[in-house]
């Protein structure tokens, strides 16, 4: 008995069983015979939700959602605008599209759509007037071309001291492509969305160069080269300092977005530091051994820069971003650097006194009476500022109508020199007034040889007249 009743009692779960799961495929069934004729949930046709709706319901849905339809545009700055349906003639189409639409889907599938959401999109379900939108949108305020801000590249920033050049990033603006915000506008509306956005859609005209621009970082790259260049001229005690602020100035891009360099401005800079600099030619301010300053005007000792080869030489530099301290390329040199370029060798030429003196190194090496060109004759020695040519032994000078021998001589300002003359009884006083020289300082035999012994060659000649100095004493 207890071994039927087992059995029984088996059978029982197996019918029970059964007939749930029979329940449960009636009921799986008579779900997927609804949802033959309604769409399926999670369906969202156009952005309208139509989950469990039949072709009238979602029929209903579109109109209602036809009839109130406005779209948000919003733009950049924070900045919104509103279209509404009705100004552009919005519509509703139902041409069997929904139909096919519904009998595209799995009925069968309805358990996994409860998972999952399915957006459908009618091309042919909304319809509007084009020529209403256009129209529409040309008085939006957003198009107003006094408004809008054109996008700026991204540029090269002006030279500053610290960041040297740097890029300036871009500038989005807000010039909006008219044709891609029609375009986008059509997909919006047919798909009735609530709002667009102009900068996710890409209706703004963009800058055509961004910050992230190759050519721009080299460009960038290429001026920072040149003027990182540092340039520090000597000239004496004082200097002369050129760093990338004023080079900077100089820098040109070409129409290929290359940096050029102006040859013009840097001889100009060159040309400018020979002004300031150059001391041959210039006036000398000079202490005299007589107590008294003078100026010496007149000649040519001292430094000129070679204005051509130093420009070269500091183009060569900057196109090379190297930093130096330098002095510049001379055509003509002195003995000291800065403006005392005569400084502690040199002969003093005192033509109203008649009488030299010769310092080497700051010592009196040699002083001496002599006698200068003759002043009646118009041969007077000129005064300036010389530099001695060479000295040479046993030279016979000539010049119309004499020829001279002599066995030292230096000179230092054209035909015009040093040089003993055996054939004078005397020398300083006022000789040279009408029995002076053709231009030379004559010297006694013995102050010619001991100045000839002892000067060289681009020595300063400094030659001057100090009235009221006759027969005076040098303070030396």
């Amino acid at each position: 008995m207890e071994r039927i009743k087992k059995a029984e009692n088996e059978w029982l779960g197996v019918w029970i069983a059964a007939g749930v799961v029979l329940m449960l495929l009636l009921i799986y069934l008579g779900i997927a015979l609804f949802f033959s004729t309604h769409f399926l949930p999670g369906t969202v046709i156009n952005g309208v939700a139509v989950s469990g709706d039949d072709i009238k319901g979602v029929e209903e849905k579109i109109l209602q959602e036809v009839e109130k339809y406005k779209i948000t545009l919003k733009a950049r700055e924070g900045k919104e605008e509103t279209l509404a349906g009705v100004d552009i003639g919005i519509v509703p189409i139902f041409d069997g599209s929904l139909e096919e639409e519904l009998q595209k889907q799995n009925c069968l599938a309805w358990p996994a759509a409860l998972f999952e959401e399915t957006a459908i999109e009618v091309a042919t379900m909304v319809d509007y007037n084009e020529e209403m939108l256009k129209n529409r949108v040309s008085r939006l305020k957003l198009m107003n071309a006094a408004v809008m801000k054109k996008p700026k590249n991204a540029q090269i920033s002006e030279y500053s001291e610290k960041d040297m050049f740097t890029i300036v990033p871009e500038e989005d603006g807000t010039v909006i492509r008219k044709k891609k915000l029609l375009k986008s506008l059509n997909h919006a509306i047919t798909n009735l969305q609530d709002d667009l956005s102009l900068e996710e859609e890409g209706c703004y005209k963009e800058p055509e160069i961004t910050a992230d621009s190759k050519e721009l970082k080299t460009l960038r790259d290429e001026l920072n080269h040149y003027v990182k260049t540092k340039v520090t001229y000597q000239f004496g005690e004082e200097e002369e300092v050129l760093d990338g602020g004023e080079i900077s100035k100089w820098i040109s891009v070409n129409d290929e977005r290359h940096v050029e360099i102006s040859r013009e401005q840097i001889a100009a800079y060159v040309e400018r530091l020979a002004d300031t600099y150059d001391t041959a030619g210039k006036t000398k301010k000079f202490k005299t051994s007589y107590g008294k300053k003078v100026d010496i005007e007149g000649g040519d000792y001292g430094w000129r820069i070679d204005r051509e080869k130093e420009t070269e030489a500091l183009a060569a530099l900057i196109a090379e971003g190297r930093e130096e301290v330098r002095e510049p390329e001379y055509e003509k040199r002195a003995n000291n650097p800065g403006r005392k370029d005569y400084g502690d060798t040199y002969v003093e030429v005192n033509l109203t006194a008649q009488h030299l003196i010769y310092y080497k190194n700051g010592q009196m090496v040699l002083e001496s009476d002599f006698v200068s060109g003759n002043e009646a004759k118009g041969w007077s020695t000129p005064t300036g500022a010389f530099g001695l040519y060479y000295k040479e032994r046993n030279r016979t000078l000539r010049g119309q109508g004499y020829a001279s021998p002599v066995s030292f001589w230096m000179p230092f300002n054209g035909g015009v020199g040093f040089h003993d003359a055996k054939w004078r009884g005397s020398f300083g006083s006022d000789y040279y007034k009408q029995r002076g020289s053709h231009g030379c300082i004559n010297l006694p035999y013995s102050a010619a040889k001991s100045l000839y012994d002892n000067i060289e060659e681009g020595c300063a000649i400094l030659v001057y007249t100090l009235p009221g100095s006759e027969g005076a004493t040098p303070q030396i």
